[in-house]
């Protein structure tokens, strides 16, 4: 459960009264970052792009993704890595320090580093963010003189030897953070803190089932609720989750307290309250349309309800709106109803309205007033988990049974 205010546990919060909705701002990489992603499927647009853009740049997106991607090394120390990207005759380099706590890069020192990693940027931004069965990339590794120089301390060759370990370790993890390969949802989940995975849930098993065919796709997610009440650098976890998870995904989280400090190159932070319709609206045509919707935010049951009702219309078709942590259609503290059946206004209420909804053209009388609602006309599969709900976006046009079949029911007199 995410708790996007200042209180305590399990207290649901919301916009003080008064208050102007803050609009929402997009992270610092998506700029940039965007164009990359639109090209990645195509070798000439994406050479394009990286001329456009400047490769400078582009070796600014590329470390910062490589920062999201590299696994943490289980070694002792820091190694230190020169990182090359190249195109068309120019270079940019970059000094990478890989160790216990990931990756992270500086523009300048890289000269000195002792092992230097290559790569054409074309070709590693094809592998980092293009169709999923492309995985080529340059993999070219050279180890400069120095890593071999004789050193007189006795203890030299046992040093040199460790070094070496070392350096081979943090090769393997950049190198293997530049290339498409599968990683685990729930392992990400407690990598990164998110509290979907053996801590108060077990989402992940059905975001896997429910994503995969999103995996490598370029989609934009968004989750509502961030997390870490009103520090301004806490809470994201779920959305550094998203971001490796979707390694060509765009993410971006909306909480009513604003989250400068969450950052990623691929994660953009939104500031509002999510009961307000206007602005949930204003949302999604500035940043969607969404392939997925996470309400992750309040769990009043009416947030949750008016969120739905004002962002499913910005899920494209085949887009999948979630809504977790249902249990609150059950307590009275949140709105929800006390006891086994929830009522029409809650969360749970709303799922089976929306059960109704799909079988509109069955509804009698069929002009049943005041006839099918948006929802009711594109929501087109619901799947429900304990306190978790999927509801997929198309267009519900299924015919319904013909008329020649006798309903039970006939047209009251004139």
């Amino acid at each position: 459960m995410t708790r996007t205010g200042p209180g305590p546990v399990g207290a649901p919060t919301a916009a003080p009264a008064g208050d102007a909705p803050v609009g929402a701002a997009a992270g610092p990489g998506w700029p940039a970052i965007e164009p990359l992603l639109r090209a990645a499927a195509d070798e000439h647009r994406l050479a394009r792009a990286v001329a456009d853009l400047g490769l400078d740049r582009v070796a600014e997106v590329v470390v910062e993704e490589l920062a999201v991607r590299c696994d943490p090394v289980p070694v002792d120390g820091a190694a230190h890595l020169a990182f090359e990207l190249t195109s068309d005759g120019e270079r940019a380099c970059r000094l990478l320090t890989v160790d216990r706590d990931g990756l992270t890069s500086k523009r300048d020192g890289w000269q000195a580093a002792p092992v230097r990693i290559t790569h054409d940027a074309v070709d590693l931004l094809r592998g980092l963010y293009g169709p999923g069965t492309d995985r080529r990339t340059s993999r070219r590794v050279t180890t400069c003189a120095e890593l071999n120089a004789p050193n007189p301390d006795p203890g030299g060759l046992t040093a040199i030897v460790r070094e070496r370990q070392r350096l081979a370790v943090a090769v393997q993890a950049v190198v293997a953070a530049c290339q498409r390969h599968p990683v685990d949802l729930g392992g990400l989940s407690t990598r990164f803190g998110s509290d979907k995975w053996a801590d108060l849930h077990w989402y992940t098993q059905h975001y896997e089932r429910h994503f995969a065919r999103f995996r490598n796709a370029p989609v934009r997610v968004l989750e509502i609720g961030i997390g870490g009440y009103d520090a301004p650098d806490q809470g994201g976890a779920s959305l550094r989750m998203w971001q490796r998870y979707f390694p060509a995904g765009l993410v971006l989280g909306l909480d009513i307290v604003p989250k400068p400090g969450v950052r990623g190159p691929r994660i953009a932070t939104a500031v509002g309250d999510q009961g307000d319709p206007g602005l949930l609206d204003d949302l999604g045509r500035r940043f969607g349309p969404f392939d997925i919707v996470i309400d992750d935010g309040s769990h009043l049951n009416a947030h949750v309800r008016a969120s739905f009702t004002a962002l499913f219309p910005h899920v494209r078709p085949g887009g999948l709106y979630v809504v977790e942590d249902l249990q609150t259609a059950y307590w009275p503290g949140y709105g929800g109803t006390a006891g086994p059946v929830a009522g029409p206004g809650t969360s749970v209420g709303l799922l089976k309205q929306l059960v109704d909804g799909l079988h509109h053209r069955e509804w009698v009388p069929p002009a049943a007033a005041p006839g099918p609602s948006y929802a009711d006309r594109h929501a087109v599969a619901l799947t429900v988990y304990h306190n978790l709900a999927f509801v997929e976006k198309g267009v519900n046009s299924e015919e319904g049974a013909p008329d020649f079949i006798d309903r039970g029911w006939s047209a009251p007199p004139a």
